[in-house]
């Protein structure tokens, strides 16, 4: 067989598929390189598109695409994006996917929600962005509603279960989820999409792209903005956000090319309460309040606030400013050795409001001073408590890169080596503010940017303050081998993440002693007063490192038995560094407290792809060692402690399948079984022992099942219904609460206008998100017990589910 160059590949194999017509052939050619997809950094985009033989994959409605990776992996395109509520975020589309739950806090996405992978947390799960990481430098959490605009999403790909050899990450667990932008069009054009909906929903997007330009017209690039605004479905309050994107690329010739993209999201959003099942079940609607009591200040009186005003709307708020710089590039230095340069930078700062009343006579405000204290709301006297605005604000710089060089050896021989630098500056603060008069706070940042309170020794008043980085060097070795007439693949890969977390806590860490109880991570006391009292005081200011690191080996074999027919089998290993929280909230000197936590997975599947009939079927198993919970500390049931509750195993099967039954008709289902099972008990407080031992993962449904079915009886006119079904939920490590089962159905459809006036592919949509009303607890916050346990006890609070929402869209471009 004669050899191709990478930057000849794609466009012969694509030109064949063109040919033939037949996603058969296309899927035969595709074994000429089977080399498993990774994250979506340029060189894992590149090897993409060696493995399928072509640049657009065959897919199904854009759920189901055709692929050959030796993992458990599916992808949702732009085709099936483009159906769904219009400004919501791409991760809400990837719920009828098998063993994927995401769990939205509204229909349209701005207020964040939850995902989980066969039961892994968004923190377990890597989430990329053009290859870069996207999770917290210090929590790993994932924000949903910063993500992308979806209409600027050409794929987004979730390998469920297993980790990318060359994620750069030190949190995946559970798998990775990845985004890919889009391409600027080689064409002048603008795009409008302009869309209304229930509790006053309004959006505008609108792109321009400047087709090529330049010298040789090898330049493209495109600008895009959105906005939208919409009231909270339950309580008072809105949610806004604005969001930029722009990317440049330039074309090299011979597959070469440099690109640089931006991003920048604003969120300006009133929270959501979370609730108890038990007030949610009387209240379906309860939320925060709408009654601001002002703050009196009277001269010779003891003022105090009321106790509405900590629950009013107006303070319990969620803000964000995220944004980032993307390169990307490609270079062969030879025919058959090429280097890619993903470099990046990402800022953030965010925070989810809150307030704390202050005494005027708090040590805190006295400091090093001779003073009393400090007169806050100005009536002349230190007798008062007053109500502060106090978020916890946290301020990420971060930048990196991830590089690979590859060598096509031969037709049957690759190797690639990775290397990956994250850099995170990680600033946690709680900035105490004034709040105005009418509940309103001054700056949603409170006094990180103006508006600072100061001790009477000059000192900042601070709920909060650490400073912490977040450093991974990691390299990747992937050797891609093949046989057998390039039928069978063997991919061997090493990952080597080595982990730096450098942790500065320049407060007083404090035990509760009332009946509330204190997570240890943050029950902060910022003071510089020298005479400080020792009662109750856990830890004192301090710096300490920590350092992780791990071999991560990974096997895939897949083996094309026919042109449409394929099995599969991984195997790989995991790893999680403990994030700051985990590391702030214990004494780090005291080994084993909180270990990295570790898995072991394999998984076996198969395959069955043709152009009209897309399954997939796997079986898989998970060994999950020293997974990290939140408890009673045994030594003070005071406080709640982080610690390595001990080995998880689970075990499961998956199942999806995309039929096209006619031109016409579509059809999509999927289906997983999920078990978890803890071996541990957990030790509380006074020789209490939780018992955990033989429980389920929390927010870890045992059984999911989704289905879509589009009808397409004119080309004009489209119609789908698409519905999953989530069941029953632990919210408790023990087992001791449960959510109800619960099926959402969502239905789309849209109609196509002529062409007229210079303006094209107009249409209108219309959508409707929880077609049938239903109620249901949607997010858990979780906990160890409802029991109580040593005159303490903590309760799951829940988000709820959004009631039927309607929404319509009109689109156009010229």
């Amino acid at each position: 067989m004669k050899k191709l160059n990478r930057a000849q590949a794609p466009g012969r194999r694509y030109a064949t598929f063109l040919k033939l017509g037949t996603g058969m052939v296309a899927l035969a050619t595709a074994t000429a390189w089977v080399a498993p997809a990774l994250a979506q950094s340029t060189a894992s985009e590149m090897d993409e598109i060696v493995i399928t033989g072509a640049r657009k994959q065959p897919n199904i409605a854009g759920l189901i695409q055709a692929e050959t990776s030796p993992k458990s992996r599916s992808t949702v395109t732009q085709e099936y994006l483009a159906t769904q509520t219009a400004g919501q975020s791409v991760l809400a589309s990837l719920n009828l996917l098998p063993g994927v739950n995401f769990t939205n806090n509204d229909a349209y996405g701005s207020s964040g929600g939850n995902i989980r992978i066969r039961g892994f947390d968004g923190n377990r799960v890597s989430l990329t962005f053009d290859g870069i990481p996207l999770n917290d430098t210090g929590n790993y959490a994932i924000y949903s509603n910063q993500v992308i605009d979806e209409e600027l999403v050409n794929r987004a790909t979730v390998n469920i279960g297993t980790t990318d050899v060359d994620s750069p990450t030190a949190s995946a667990t559970g798998g990775t989820i990845n985004v890919q932008t889009r391409k600027p069009l080689d064409e002048l054009g603008v795009e409008g999409k302009l869309s209304f909906g229930s509790n006053s929903y309004k959006r505008i997007f609108t792109v321009l792209d400047t087709g090529d330009f330049g010298p040789g017209n090898r330049t493209s690039a495109f600008l895009a903005a959105s906005y939208q605004d919409y009231d909270k479905f339950k309580g008072y309050g809105s949610l806004q956000k604005k969001q930029f994107n722009t990317r440049i690329y330039e074309d090299l010739g011979g597959g070469d090319f440099i690109s640089v993209a931006a991003h920048y999201n604003e969120n300006r959003n009133n929270s959501y309460q979370t609730n108890s099942r038990a007030t949610f079940a009387s209240n379906y609607f309860a939320d925060y309040n709408n009654t601001w009591v002002p703050q009196t200040a009277v001269n010779g009186k003891a003022d105090t606030p009321s106790s509405l005003d900590s629950n009013y709307y107006n303070v319990r708020v969620n803000p964000s400013n995220t944004g980032n710089v993307r390169g990307q590039s490609r270079f062969h230095l030879a025919d058959d050795v090429m280097l890619t340069v993903d470099p990046y930078f990402q800022y953030t700062l965010a925070n989810g409001g809150g307030t704390t009343s202050i005494k005027e006579t708090d040590p805190r405000l006295i400091g090093t001073s001779k003073a009393k204290g400090v007169d806050l709301n100005g009536d002349g006297d230190l007798l008062d408590t007053v109500l502060l605005y106090a978020p916890s604000n946290t301020n990420t710089f971060r930048t990196g890169v991830t590089s690979s060089l590859i060598w096509d050896i031969d037709d049957n021989n690759r190797l690639r080596v990775g290397y990956t630098l994250d850099y995170g500056r990680h600033r946690q603060t709680g900035d105490f503010s004034y709040i105005g008069a009418d509940g309103t706070p001054l700056d949603v940042f409170g006094g990180k940017n103006s508006g600072q309170i100061y001790a009477a020794d000059g000192s900042q008043l601070e709920a909060r303050n650490r400073y912490s980085i977040a450093e991974l060097n990691q390299a990747s070795l992937e050797y891609v081998f093949k046989a057998l007439d390039q039928k069978l693949t063997v991919v061997p890969a090493l990952r080597l993440p080595f982990f730096h977390r450098e942790l500065n806590q320049y407060c007083y860490t404090y035990t509760s002693t009332s009946t509330n109880v204190a997570s240890l991570s943050s029950n902060q006391y910022c003071t510089t007063n020298p005479t400080i009292t020792q009662t109750n005081l856990y830890r004192t200011p301090f710096t300490g490192t920590k350092d992780f690191s791990d071999p991560l080996p990974s096997l895939g074999v897949v083996y094309q038995v026919t042109p449409e027919h394929q099995v599969y089998f991984q195997f790989s290993e995991g790893f999680s560094a403990p994030r700051t929280d985990n590391l702030y909230g214990v004494k780090t000197d005291q080994p084993g407290i909180v270990d990295p936590e570790k898995t072991y997975n394999f998984e076996l599947g198969e395959r069955y792809q043709t152009n009209w009939l897309m399954t997939s079927v796997s079986g898989w198993y998970t060994r999950y060692i020293n997974r990290i919970v939140s408890a009673l500390d045994p030594n003070d049931a005071n406080n709640t402690i982080d610690r390595s509750l001990g080995r998880v195993d689970l075990y499961g099967a998956s199942v999806e399948a995309g039929f096209a039954i006619t031109d016409q008709v579509n059809f999509y289902t999927s289906g997983s079984y999920t078990h978890s099972e803890v071996k541990n008990n957990l030790a509380g407080p006074a020789g209490y022992i939780y018992k955990t031992s033989g429980k389920q993962l929390v927010d870890t449904p045992e059984w999911m099942a989704a289905g879509r079915v589009e009808y397409k009886p004119l080309d004009i006119l489209s119609a789908s219904i698409e519905g999953k079904y989530t069941g029953t939920r632990a919210a408790t490590d023990v087992n001791d609460e449960w959510t109800t089962p619960f099926f959402v159905a969502n239905f789309e459809t849209r109609l196509d206008l002529p062409d007229a006036g210079g303006f094209k592919g107009t249409y209108l949509q219309f959508n409707v998100n929880n077609l049938f009303d239903r109620r249901y607890l949607n997010t858990i916050s979780s906990s160890t017990s409802v029991a109580t346990v040593a005159g303490k006890s903590s309760l799951p609070f829940y988000q709820v589910g959004a009631p039927r929402t309607f929404m319509g869209t009109i689109h156009t471009s010229f």
